[in-house]
């Protein structure tokens, strides 16, 4: 079975043409995708936290911060700069060892980010879905900090503080845009990265 397609012969025209569109546009392509994909994250991360009407805890949104800072970081140095080739920045701290250092932190940002948000969704929503089930998720209207707790449909009637509830579904929603986000913008940074070439300077 190995090797089958070995001597499938695929040269044709539309295959050159193919190859050339992409090397005319692949900069330009890798770019909008990126872009678009760096949009899309943080519109989940803002849209799901205003929909749901949840406290905006500022721990969910450094993991997207930080998967930001990793993406300026990872595409700020040329990959000529890691591997020696580009005679920009030969000394000083910012030579070749200083570049890997320097990308290193960045994806180490990126990765951080992605595993930081996997474990906000895990341990502060599905956990708290599956501890609440069939109960409603309740917070104060007011308080950024406040303290969560569950309420059931009488006992959140007849509570004096106005509470903001939501069911579970829409609580673990909520984590999930978050997650996503972050899955985004670490995609959109290595699509920006690897996804362009450099052998055009003025390219995007």
């Amino acid at each position: 079975m190995s090797g089958c397609l070995d001597k499938v012969d695929c040269d044709c025209e539309c295959r050159e043409k193919a190859v050339d569109f992409c090397k005319k546009w692949r900069n330009m392509m890798a770019s909008i995708i990126s872009g678009t994909l760096f949009g899309i994250g943080w519109w989940l991360a803002i849209d799901f936290a205003v929909l749901y009407s949840e406290p905006l805890y500022v721990a969910y949104f450094i993991c997207g911060i930080l998967s930001t800072v990793g993406l300026f970081m990872v595409n700020a140095i040329s990959t000529g700069q890691i591997t020696g080739e580009s005679d920009m920045y030969t000394d000083g701290c910012i030579g070749k060892r200083g570049s890997r250092i320097w990308i290193f932190f960045g994806f180490l940002f990126a990765f951080g980010g992605l595993i930081g948000s996997l474990w906000v969704l895990i341990q502060k929503f599905l956990v708290v879905a599956a501890e609440n089930s069939g109960d409603k998720i309740c917070h104060p209207v007011n308080g950024i900090n406040g303290s969560n707790s569950t309420l059931t449909d009488d006992h959140a009637t007849n509570h004096t503080i106005p509470m903001s509830c939501s069911s579970d579904d829409a609580h673990v929603a909520q984590g999930v845009a978050f997650f996503l986000q972050n899955f985004l913008i670490l995609l959109s940074t290595l699509i920006f990265k690897f996804g362009r070439t450099e052998e055009d300077p003025d390219s995007f």
